[in-house]
């Protein structure tokens, strides 16, 4: 009978301490939301052999027709695989709140020992039973881990879809750049060619014929340069959307890259950004928990191994002899105290790194919308002035050369100069476009 009471008692305490479920999904929903609401597209979390194949018929999809930014970002947050696991995290956190919702397993223990003729056996459970009180604390422990790790893989996501963004437009201003030096390129060749002529039938000094060569091979080499800078670009951005092999053969958008003057002002950015950046809300998490951790170590200090034994002996020949006990630990060596004092620099620790992100923000805010502004007035400036300037040149030298005014090398110049204005007004607007994506990150979503 006493075995019979010990088996219900222990499956009492399985029953009461052990109904708990993992949803990893609807942690995962919960940062989808994050997300969406700081304007970026659905997240996916590949888990099973069959979403992968899913994943791949979208992407397949998404790139059989010219690549956009914002195809670009559809693409990186279902596919990218740094970010899945991310999201890995998030189980894993989940995990360690079910676990802290558990009792400690019961240690069941049976011996047998024979002499003198006689047989005793004896039957043991003991239960942590102090495990009761503590739960609640363990799960309120592990509920703001997790709220932590969710806010983190938000940052996470964020961040990913701005370096994808980043990654896009350098990769579009490297190809187009690539492209608009080739027709700078023929302009030298062309110099060059009439150069050769010119001095083989002795109407050019060979000195002037060895400049326009040496020109000339020198925009070979930039030519050069600039398609492997093209080839660099375009391999970043094919490791950050997660392609390879036959998915890498896509083709950009010709649609313009937009320069439009901000529509935010600096005042208020700074609130703005504390609010709504996922690792600021993250470091918060961080001090609610070692504030928590450091509250459970002081109350479990002494008492955290308290346990609670029954054993059931019996002799051949003898009634069953049952025992009841409880064991502790004497606090004369170890008063917790280190524990405790190791908790409080940890809850100390965070607050300072929760003053720090918050510095760092604003002071990322106010750099942001600095760098944002002026290359704004830079890319205007190479757009409105400095390229319509050398066209018209470019234009009044064609009269001029039409006109017998002026010579082939001087409007073949004009048309490099013209070119290199392009060129140079494509790197102000990749810089603006760049400066963008950075301060959309910096708000904690898009502007």
């Amino acid at each position: 009978m006493a075995i019979k009471h010990l088996s219900l008692s222990a499956a009492a305490l399985l029953f009461f301490c052990g109904c708990s479920t993992i949803s990893q999904k609807e942690a995962f929903d919960s940062v989808n939301q994050l997300t969406i609401e700081r304007g970026e597209k659905n997240l996916q979390w590949i888990k099973t052999p069959q979403e992968a194949a899913r994943v791949d018929e979208r992407v397949h999809l998404l790139l059989s027709e010219p690549l956009t930014q914002e195809n670009t970002l559809r693409i990186m947050l279902i596919n990218n695989r740094a970010l899945q696991q991310t999201y890995e995290k998030i189980g894993v956190a989940q995990s360690e709140l079910v676990e802290a919702g558990l009792m400690r397993n019961p240690l069941l223990g049976y011996s047998i020992g024979r002499g003198n003729g006689t047989t005793a056996s004896t039957l043991s459970v003991e239960v942590a039973f102090l495990d009761l009180l503590w739960i609640p604390l363990r799960r309120e422990l592990g509920g703001l881990a997790l709220e932590e790790m969710m806010f983190s893989v938000g940052d996470t996501v964020l961040r990913s879809a701005r370096d994808a963004k980043k990654s896009y437009i350098e990769a579009r201003i490297a190809e187009e750049k690539a492209t608009l030096y080739r027709s700078i390129l023929k302009s030298h060749e062309a110099s060059f060619q009439l150069a050769v002529r010119q001095y083989t039938a002795g109407n050019l000094p060979k000195r002037d014929m060895l400049k326009i060569q040496e020109s000339y091979e020198r925009a070979r080499i930039e030519s050069i340069t600039l398609s492997r800078e093209n080839a660099a670009a375009r391999e970043a951005l094919n490791k950050i959307l997660g392609l390879y092999g036959g998915q890498t053969h896509y083709t950009f958008s010709s649609e313009p890259l937009i320069r439009r003057e901000p529509a935010v002002s600096e005042p208020g950015l700074e609130k703005q950004a504390i609010t709504h950046r996922l690792d600021m809300r993250s470091a918060m998490k961080s001090v609610d928990y070692a504030a928590a951790q450091a509250g459970y170590s002081e109350k479990t200090r002494l008492v955290s191994e308290w346990e609670l034994s029954i054993e059931s002996e019996k002799t051949a020949g003898e009634k069953r002899f049952n025992t009841f006990g409880i064991k502790l630990p004497i606090p004369i060596f170890d008063f917790g105290q280190a524990r405790v004092s190791k908790t409080q620099a940890l809850y100390n620790q965070s607050v300072h790194r929760l003053y720090e992100t918050a510095v760092n923000i604003r002071s990322e805010v106010r750099e942001g919308y600095a760098q944002l502004r002026y290359t704004y007035d830079i890319a205007h400036s190479y757009d409105e002035v400095i390229v319509k300037s050398n066209q018209q040149i470019l234009e009044e030298t064609q009269l001029f050369y039409n006109g017998m005014l002026d010579g082939i090398y001087e409007l073949l110049e004009d048309q490099r100069r013209y070119g290199e204005a392009k060129m140079e007004a494509l790197n102000a607007l990749g810089a603006y476009q760049k400066a963008q994506a950075d301060l959309e990150y910096t708000m904690g979503g898009k502007l």
